[in-house]
């Protein structure tokens, strides 16, 4: 059965220290409104991700 609606997509990024793709967004506004904050699961870094508009 096809049903509408929208589709949850999960977003991965690689985290910019050592290269993991094990990372969660933990804040959808980082330092500025137009970055969210990102960190890695394997080495635990907080990084800045600059958001698509």
């Amino acid at each position: 059965a096809r049903r509408g609606g929208p589709v949850s997509l999960r977003i991965s990024l690689r985290c910019p220290q050592c290269g993991s793709p094990d990372t969660e967004e933990i804040s959808r506004f980082g330092s500025t409104s137009c970055k969210a904050l990102w960190r890695c699961r394997a080495c635990a870094e907080p990084f800045d991700h600059f958001k698509a508009h």
